[in-house]
């Protein structure tokens, strides 16, 4: 079995989907949304923009982060390759009418998006399901993607190395992330994946220097004592 297969990823988050909000906001105890709110506002909104791209977009939770945050009406396009997430993310798209969302369906690593088109690039949490190998490809995507000046902003629950906190990290990973799964689906095993995922990608070290080798300009943020880190930055 290969866990980041895209066909196990896109079925991973269809039985998801109808819980995977609530359970991810119970099961870090709210943390995520101030993450998701950090790195949208990691981008600099004053700007004028045509196009943005929120890459693995899910139920499209940082959209009215978005809608808060933007300065300017643009096109925002949400990007899944889970078809029941996206079912979720299309009904919520017509809720913010000063910024017109389209939701794509697609592979990021296999897509059909214009080159030179994004203003801006987000993603909240969808790092972890790929691979090295694949994390390497999504920057190349992300070179590709990004306008001359298009900025990015990239955040993912990560492994702290401060040991006060791992201990309590290790027990979220193993054990709580798993129950919450169990009381919301009535098994644990799909939410059990949400651990090994973030336990095998560790933090956005090695994602940072993918892009910094496709000459984008990076910077690395940790995020509560690096329970989270992210990556930010521009093409030149």
């Amino acid at each position: 079995m290969d866990i980041y297969d895209e066909q196990y990823v896109a079925n991973l988050f269809n039985r998801m989907s109808k819980s995977y909000g609530t359970a991810n906001y119970i099961s870090s105890f709210g943390f995520t949304e101030r993450w998701r709110r950090q790195c949208v506002q990691e981008i600099n909104w004053k700007t004028e923009m045509e196009n943005g791209y929120d890459l693995m977009s899910g139920m499209g939770e940082c959209w009215s982060l978005i809608n808060k945050a933007a300065q300017h009406s643009h096109q925002l396009n949400g990007v899944d390759i889970s078809p029941e997430m996206n079912k979720v993310a299309s009904a919520k798209a017509n809720q913010f009418p000063s910024i017109p969302i389209q939701v794509l369906e697609q592979n990021v690593l296999q897509n059909s998006i214009p080159s030179n088109s994004a203003d801006y690039i987000l993603s909240a949490f969808g790092l972890k399901t790929f691979s090295d190998k694949q994390l390497q490809q999504l920057a190349s995507q992300i070179s590709r993607l990004l306008k001359s000046n298009g900025q990015f902003s990239f955040i993912e629950i990560s492994k702290p190395t401060n040991k006060l906190l791992l201990l309590p990290y290790m027990f979220y990973l193993k054990f709580l992330i798993p129950l919450i799964g169990k009381l919301f689906m009535g098994n644990s095993s799909d939410y059990s994946m949400l651990g090994i995922y973030c336990e095998n990608f560790k933090d956005c070290a090695s994602f940072k220097n993918y892009l910094e080798e496709e000459g984008l300009e990076v910077v690395f943020k940790k995020y509560f004592f690096g329970c989270a880190t992210g990556v930010v930055g521009r093409k030149k």
